[in-house]
């Protein structure tokens, strides 16, 4: 099952850009500039399809970009991995799809994606992850200061 997952996904990614492209119109589909300024913004405000375009386009799925949020991150500037940012909007099908086009989970900057997904209470993209990300060892999640004015803080590096 996890190899036809593996095989699956960029076929269901390729099908939503093509029906999200076709949606938007003829001026979309014939450009190729993403419907947002960052993958951050993408993540956090779109659907898989539109942080597609940044991977798609070059973006490094592991790379770090800076983010803020009032919810996410109490206004605080951050530096997150788009995983980890995937995770915190609650967007499975993005985290799928970075998974599928290279994102690590040997690297500090996406290790505690799972223990971030359980923290927030989403298990079904905790488990996931960790199914399908395969991480490289097992990861000791941290536990944030119960008086922490947001749980992302205590999971970015």
């Amino acid at each position: 099952m996890k190899l036809a997952w593996l095989l699956a996904a960029p076929a269901v990614v390729g099908a939503l850009w093509i029906a999200s492209t076709e949606l938007r119109g003829s001026d979309a589909a014939s450009s190729s500039m993403p419907a947002f300024e960052s993958i951050a913004e993408a993540i956090r405000h779109g659907e898989v399809e539109d942080a597609y375009a940044f991977v798609s386009a070059g973006t490094d799925p592991n790379a770090t970009v800076p983010f803020s949020d009032a919810e996410l991150t109490a206004s605080y500037r951050v530096m997150i991995s788009p995983l980890m940012l995937a995770v915190a909007s609650n967007k499975e099908n993005t985290a799928m799809m970075l998974l599928s086009f290279g994102a690590r989970m040997d690297l500090p900057q996406n290790e505690l994606a799972s223990c971030l997904a359980t923290r927030l209470g989403y298990g079904d993209l905790a488990a996931m992850i960790l199914r399908d990300g395969r991480p490289a060892r097992e990861v000791r999640c941290p536990e944030p200061p119960p008086d922490a004015a947001a749980p992302l803080l205590a999971y970015v590096k």
